[in-house]
């Protein structure tokens, strides 16, 4: 409680840019390129986020996607392009646990399969 009685917010501390950043080229295998004079992340398959004025754009799944729109349409902005729904986070009205999340989840969706998981799946598919 605060000195005069009321509880703090209760909101989840929130990232800025320098820590999506920090984040996001932590993880195995990432590399920053510019996208279109923006800042962007990728995996040796593909691009997987973009740092963009109106917020983070993160590659998932259609599944996904479709469910964080539903979720809350105010952190999750549907941005079309063609006929192709895009989510774009707003990283200011999200928290620190669930962005890193949300990235990881992309990251992972965007990784290369590995050559011996490659070799078993073909073996299982015999």
């Amino acid at each position: 409680m605060s000195r005069r009685g009321r509880k703090p917010p209760n909101n989840p501390p929130v990232a800025t840019p320098t820590e999506v950043r920090k984040f996001i080229l932590a993880l195995e295998g990432v590399t920053e390129i510019d996208h279109f004079a923006r800042p962007a992340w990728r995996t040796a398959k593909r691009i997987f986020a973009v740092l963009r004025p109106d917020g983070l754009y993160l590659n998932l799944d259609d599944q996904r996607k479709e469910f964080l729109f539903e979720a809350d349409p105010k952190i999750f902005v549907k941005y079309m392009w063609g006929k192709r729904a895009n989510v774009i986070v707003q990283v200011d009205k999200i928290g620190k646990r669930e962005l890193e999340a949300l990235i990881t989840e992309a990251w992972e969706k965007n990784r290369p399969v590995a050559k011996k998981a490659k070799a078993r799946k073909r073996a299982n598919a015999r």
